[in-house]
């Protein structure tokens, strides 16, 4: 009795103890499918529209980084940026550590953020609440890389 009940005991511990770390939905890498600026009633596509070129985001853990580089008139410019995040639900905060534009650094930027499938919604800016702010916001999206 004494062994069944140890065995009992040291079973679901043992298989509590092999169980993996919950992973983000984000985890992994993705590519900029499209970006949308709206104002008001309008709309304009930045991205391919106005600029071409491409952009890569990955999450892992707790940390976020872009590599990209957009092209505009003939004018070529590097993006790049990371540091790390936090999310509640479609409230996504990332906290920039690093930043080709400079304007960036150490700023907190919040944002909804949605997954579906191997589709991911990136809208800002968003008040306290994580409302979109209608009068004038930026949309992307972005989709898993295999």
């Amino acid at each position: 009795m004494k062994k069944t009940l140890l065995l009992c005991l040291i079973i679901p511990m043992l298989l509590g103890s092999c169980t993996q770390e919950k992973v983000s939905p984000m985890e992994g890498a993705w590519k900029l499918a499209y970006e949308y600026e709206y104002k008001g009633d309008n709309s304009t596509m930045i991205f391919p529209g106005t600029s071409q070129g491409s952009e890569i985001k990955m999450w892992s853990g707790d940390r976020w980084a872009l590599v990209g580089v957009f092209i505009e008139d003939s004018t070529i410019t590097d993006n790049f940026g990371g540091g790390n995040f936090t999310l509640e639900g479609t409230n996504y905060q990332e906290i920039v550590e690093f930043h080709s534009a400079t304007e960036y650094l150490g700023q907190t930027v919040k944002l909804f953020l949605e997954i579906q499938n191997d589709t991911l919604i990136q809208i800002w800016p968003v008040d306290d609440n994580g409302e979109i702010i209608k009068s004038h916001y930026y949309m992307e999206k972005w989709v898993r890389m295999e």
